[in-house]
């Protein structure tokens, strides 16, 4: 890899942090200015610092900012209090900041109230020493800079719709592609394919929660910036999606995992039917229509084909829909079987290994509510 091509990544995460970094300096900026030039306080510290965590705050900023002010008061209340009795000195640093976490905890603070109590703590003992008359004015520092954030963020807000394909691209194109390689394994009966994409289906989860947060960030970027209310729409869309797509994701991992469990057992039987691997296929083809949809370059309709396709394709599998049916609850069964295995302390595999090496207990069988075996 050249050191051009090591730099792109870099690159590319500073040029979509862009707008952020603008935001932070104006918020910075707008805040000591509003404290010192228009209201004459001296080195009010609190204020850029409140401004800078509620600008990189991911969703729910106006909460984040009250959150900050309060952490800020419990902090400063209890540094002020203490050290006044006790000093400043190592262990009266690790004190106060104990139990200004404490305080903020027992109060029922989030991580960001108890983050904000532990860090106004700190600066007090360390950098100015406690003078009670001062404690609202810290308050009115933290206010300004959390207030200052938040106008900021609304006049020059980050356009939703970028926000949202930057985050869902990569998603749909991901998805797609872990079913292209399902179909392809089973078409290939290729075992190393199959386990390759359940291993990549598996990592799916972590992008389904970054559009989660991206959805929240649009929301009230659409919400609360008077020029981007016309978003509403679009950021709609996508929020309409997010949890058919997240059950997506789990189905097609466990399609996947199906498809190894497949790659294992080929060689006792004929192999995957080739209908099977035309079905994943139109799932990929699917997943990336609704991609398109989502951003106004496809139409509904597409998806919709491609779906009907995937399951008009295994039709023929089934004799009647009484056999559709009992295919449904032998999976099921065997579904809740493998869980349950789990349960008693297996991984997946070897709870899989399990079930399809289980005698037939059909001899067996007792009155419903009984066990097989005795204790």
């Amino acid at each position: 890899m050249s050191p051009l091509d090591a730099l792109r990544p870099a690159t590319a995460r500073l040029r979509d942090a862009r707008r952020t970094f603008v935001q932070v300096a104006l918020a910075i900026a707008g805040s000591w200015l509003v404290a010192t030039e228009v209201l004459g306080y001296h080195d009010p510290f609190f204020a850029p610092i409140a401004a800078v965590i509620v600008l990189n705050t991911v969703a729910q900023r106006g909460r984040r900012a009250v959150e900050i002010v309060v952490g800020v008061a419990t902090g400063i209340a209890v540094a002020d209090l203490l050290v006044v009795g006790i000093g400043t000195g190592g262990w009266q640093l690790v004190l106060v900041s104990v139990l200004a976490m404490a305080t903020a905890t027992a109060a029922g603070g989030g991580p960001i109230v108890r983050a904000q109590a532990t860090v106004a703590a700190i600066l007090v003992v360390t950098l100015q020493p406690p003078t009670l008359d001062l404690v609202p004015h810290r308050f009115f520092h933290a206010a300004i800079g959390g207030a200052t954030a938040l106008l900021v963020a609304a006049l020059l807000p980050r356009a939703p719709e970028r926000q949202l394909r930057r985050t869902a691209g990569p998603l749909f194109d991901d998805l797609a592609a872990t079913l292209t390689d399902v179909s392809r394994a089973l078409r290939e009966d290729d075992h190393a394919l199959a386990h390759r994409a359940l291993d990549r289906a598996r990592e799916l989860d972590a992008e389904v929660d970054d559009l989660r947060g991206s959805i929240a960030v649009a929301h009230e970027t659409a919400r609360i910036a008077p020029h981007q209310r016309r978003r509403r729409g679009l950021v709609d869309s996508y929020a309409e999606a997010l949890e058919p797509l997240d059950f997506a994701v789990r189905d097609t991992r466990v399609l996947a995992r199906a498809a190894v469990a497949v790659m294992r057992h080929g060689a006792e039987t004929e192999g995957a039917p080739t209908e099977l691997a035309d079905a994943v296929l139109d799932l990929a083809d699917a997943v990336r229509a609704l991609g398109a949809q989502l951003t106004g370059a496809g139409a509904a309709e597409r998806t919709r084909r491609h779906a009907g396709a995937a399951a008009a394709r295994t039709r023929p599998l089934f004799a009647d829909a009484h056999a559709l049916a009992v295919s449904r609850v032998v999976g099921q069964i065997r579904a809740t079987g493998i869980d349950l295995l789990r349960g008693s302390g297996l991984r997946t595999e070897e709870a899989q290994r399990v079930l399809y090496d289980a005698p037939d207990p059909s001899s067996r069988r007792t009155a419903p509510g009984k066990d097989h075996e005795g204790p």
